[in-house]
């Protein structure tokens, strides 16, 4: 099995989810669950330069190209397209029925497909960036959010069935079913390095840890806990995630499986992203409205940029 990169995040990323000191992206866009909106900011001035009206924006991904954003409406049933160059809405995506509830996004790294997490309608969308359209779909019980190989062939769906939580393998394009792993707990956010996918769920402080091929369980990562978020860095020798009890940013080792940093971030840290050159890692704290960008290399936060609006979620930075 082929690893995985998120640029979301990315999911991965951000990163979609990223960026500070050294080639910084010009511009975040940062979901705003508490204002029903998208935050455009300018990351060299630390200025909000714009707000995208966005219903309920969830899942968020930017093209490699940076010419894209993608934002799911968690109360519709659409996934609005963001023109970067104008930072308005240039159109929007119907991935289901007025309930289909569009959760998490993730790209694959050529950009050329998306996998949506369709929890409402209970499926995974797979949209084509090209024409923006959804070329192919399959049923996932309560799909909530989403990773792909780094190859662009394999999806990991995050399903929050009650009774039956799982990851279910679907491959991209063409939305055919795979393996499906079971888990104890609900997923909430999923990653793959290294030929192992490390899942955050719902009720467990640990990071928890699969082969990728085969879905066994390996030794579970302890956090700080309720890890949220999780994705690789860029050079794939660390994987990050945060703590939303502590409010720090966690570092791990995969070769070892254990934390070898911690930096604090803020209340009620959600999504990471990353710069294009690896170095910096943005983290928005949904309980303190404002998003922070820690370098990698001395485990610091370099900068804070405040007031951006209510209950940032997500991120994406243009690369």
């Amino acid at each position: 099995m082929n690893t995985l990169f998120i640029r979301l995040i990315g999911p991965f990323a951000l990163a979609a989810v990223g960026c500070g000191t050294t080639n910084n992206p010009s511009k975040a866009y940062v979901g705003l669950f508490g204002d029903n909106s998208v935050a455009v900011i300018d990351t060299s001035t630390s200025k909000v330069l714009t707000t995208i009206p966005v219903t309920a924006p969830d899942g968020l991904v930017i093209t490699p190209d940076g010419a894209k954003v993608y934002v799911s409406s968690n109360n519709s049933g659409i996934i609005d397209v963001i023109d970067t160059a104008t930072d308005a809405v240039s159109t929007s995506i119907t991935v289901g029925t007025a309930t289909a509830l569009p959760a998490g996004l993730a790209i694959t790294q050529d950009g050329k497909h998306i996998v949506a997490a369709i929890q409402g309608d209970g499926k995974a969308a797979i949209i084509d960036t090209t024409t923006d359209t959804v070329v192919n779909s399959l049923a996932v019980g309560k799909a909530h959010n989403s990773a792909i190989s780094a190859d662009g062939l394999t999806a990991y769906i995050a399903s929050q069935v009650a009774t039956a939580p799982a990851i279910n393998l679907v491959a991209v394009p063409s939305a055919t079913a795979g393996a499906t792993y079971m888990l104890d707990k609900s997923p909430r956010a999923l990653a793959a390095a290294g030929g192992k996918l490390y899942v955050t769920v719902a009720g467990n402080d640990s990071v928890e840890v699969l082969d990728a091929a085969t879905g066994q369980a390996g030794t579970q990562i302890l956090t700080g806990g309720s890890p949220h978020d999780i994705r690789p860095s860029t050079d794939g020798k660390r994987v990050l995630t945060v703590s939303q009890t502590v409010g720090d940013l966690e570092i791990i080792d995969p070769a070892t499986g254990t934390i070898v940093g911690r930096v604090p971030t803020g209340k009620m840290p959600h999504w990471i992203a990353l710069s294009s050159d690896g170095k910096l890692a943005y983290v928005t704290n949904e309980g303190d409205n404002n998003m922070v960008a820690i370098d990698l290399t001395t485990q610091k936060v370099v900068k804070t940029i405040s007031n951006i609006g209510a209950a940032p979620r997500k991120i994406a930075l243009q690369p």
